[in-house]
């Protein structure tokens, strides 16, 4: 007999190798409640074993509509076990989307918890894959709603007894949704090793690490710090919901080594008297979603002398970059870094040729974390591929970026928000990171507007910091002189809030409509670029 390996690397794996291994240590934390190592793999056995016995089987979709909190992540740790399929929902999300949502992912069961509860009841009828007894409630049961905690308690904490292989289904997430036709993005297990492959050498992630997760564990920003700790054996901290003081306190209380927050979620943390409180502990501030601008970058550096900025540049389908300190310290300002793990990005233009570097191009990329497709729906995984003259499939992003000469990326924006000025393309970014250099503005976005003659015009929608104060008029004049004039403002809005979309992402799609109502049919031809 010879010895053999059976795989046993995947995400259903790990937290049972990690009892053995790390059993007393802390593996999550959520407010006042934690779970060490073996009590979590007991905890997911039983959830694993009581899904099994409800007669789900491998591949059955399982939704989540919850947030985060202790018994989420007991619940979606346990679905991966039995080797049913998670779909994590968003919360953010209103009936109309919720129902569109949990039918386009063949969802047959529904876990939920709090106020969600009353959202889903308000859907109900229109949940069409799931049957009346399969409600379940992770905190009080009753109205329709069966006892989760009460299904799992009785279940045994034996290993369930289930083959799971890499190419099997482990998760499909909505990464928007709230409009149009949901997109799901099915992922494998060996896909979702990217995560602890790339980022916890990225990172520089091991046992005594602490992800302080100020996102909800659906988005896959999260996963960057989640994961990689979780497969090293570290502690991963849940905040139930962010806020400034949420996340300065669990990093103070738990010593939070790792914590991915996207940008505005940064601009908001620096508002905090930072200096009063002992962050030492943090090593690694990670972000994704939307570039940080370099006075955000400046001031985060600042604030946290003994930490590093690491941004992400990717997509929840399955590839990513990662730009490090050191990246910075070599002159690679405003670079998004290389490709992670074993990923291969291209620049290609607008009849699918690669493009040498210093020219400017959609993203496109391919890599083991790739996921299988947008489920159920091949039209679109078609539309977002790209082959290579060698045959391979590359993943569209839709977003726009050149790589330089030394194989570093940088972004320019997004296709869409790329504004068709008279002939000559203007970068929403180029001219957001004018805009916030100015002393009173705390965010900004700039979108693209029709115009009669130059066929679209350049907005910007600003927010301005606590007890600022500046006029719109004489703030783009501020502005314009600082750009070229092909790039110059045609108007610059004040508001108190921007649309939102996951994690605090600005929608620009949604804040182009809202500029276009305000200004009415034709208002904006009638401001010319001064």
């Amino acid at each position: 007999m010879s010895l053999r390996y059976e795989f046993d690397y995947l995400c259903s794996d790990v937290i049972s190798h990690n009892a053995r291994v790390f059993a007393h240590s802390i593996a999550v934390v959520c407010g006042e409640e934690r779970l060490t190592w073996r009590e979590l793999d007991i905890r997911t056995n039983q959830v694993a074993n009581a899904i099994r016995a409800l007669g789900f089987d491998k591949g059955d979709k399982i939704a989540l509509f919850m947030p985060n909190s202790l018994a989420l992540f007991e619940l979606f740790w346990g679905v991966v076990k039995a080797g049913c399929v998670v779909v994590c929902l968003n919360t953010m999300l209103e009936g109309s989307a919720l129902a569109r949502i949990t039918n386009s992912s063949d969802a047959r069961a529904m876990f939920a918890g709090g106020s969600s509860r009353t959202l889903v009841d308000e859907v109900r009828d229109r949940l069409e894959g799931i049957a009346p007894e399969h409600f379940y409630s992770v905190d009080s049961p009753g109205d329709g709603w069966n006892s989760a905690q009460t299904l799992f308690d009785a279940a045994p904490s034996t290993p369930p007894q289930v083959t799971i292989l890499p190419s099997d289904s482990m998760t499909i997430i909505y990464s928007s949704g709230t409009t149009g036709v949901p997109k799901g993005i099915e992922h494998t297990h060996f896909g979702r090793l990217n995560y602890p492959h790339g980022f916890a050498m990225g990172l520089a992630i091991n046992r005594y690490s602490v992800a302080v997760c100020a996102t909800p564990i659906y988005a896959s920003g999260t996963w960057i710090t989640m994961f990689p700790t979780m497969y090293r054996g570290g502690t991963v901290v849940l905040l139930p919901q962010y806020s400034p003081e949420a996340f300065i306190d669990a990093v103070r209380r738990e010593r939070g080594t790792h914590s991915f927050l996207v940008p505005t979620q940064y601009i908001g943390l620096l508002q905090q008297p930072l200096q009063n409180y002992d962050l030492g502990s943090l090593k690694a501030l990670v972000t994704a979603g939307q570039s940080l601008l370099p006075a955000t970058y400046a001031a985060l550096l600042r604030a946290f002398p003994h930490a590093g900025i690491y941004e992400v540049y990717g997509m929840t389908e399955g590839f990513s970059t990662l730009a490090i300190p050191e990246d910075v310290a070599r002159g690679k300002t405003g670079s998004v870094g290389k490709p992670s793990f074993l990923d291969d990005v291209r620049i290609i233009d607008e009849q699918g040729r690669e493009l040498p570097p210093g020219e400017t191009g959609e993203i496109v990329a391919y890599g083991p974390g790739m996921m299988k497709g947008y489920y159920n729906r091949p039209d679109m995984t078609e539309a977002a591929t790209w082959i290579s003259p060698a045959g391979r499939t590359y993943m569209r992003s839709g977003d726009l970026g050149q790589m330089d000469e030394d194989g570093f990326l940088y972004v320019n924006g997004r296709l869409k928000d790329m504004i068709k000025s008279g002939g000559i393309n203007i970068y929403a970014a180029d001219l957001e990171q004018v805009v916030i250099e100015h002393p009173a503005v705390h965010e900004v976005a700039v979108i693209g507007v029709p115009h009669e003659k130059w066929s679209e015009t350049p907005v910007a929608v600003v927010l301005l910091k606590p007890g600022a104060s500046a006029e719109p008029d004489v703030l783009m004049r501020w502005v314009n002189q600082r750009l070229s004039k092909y790039q110059r403002l045609s108007l610059l809005l004040i508001r108190d809030e921007l649309p939102r979309a996951i994690y605090g992402k600005v929608q620009k799609q949604a804040l182009r409509e809202q500029v276009l109502a305000l200004l009415g049919s034709g208002a904006a031809e009638k401001v010319e670029p001064q």
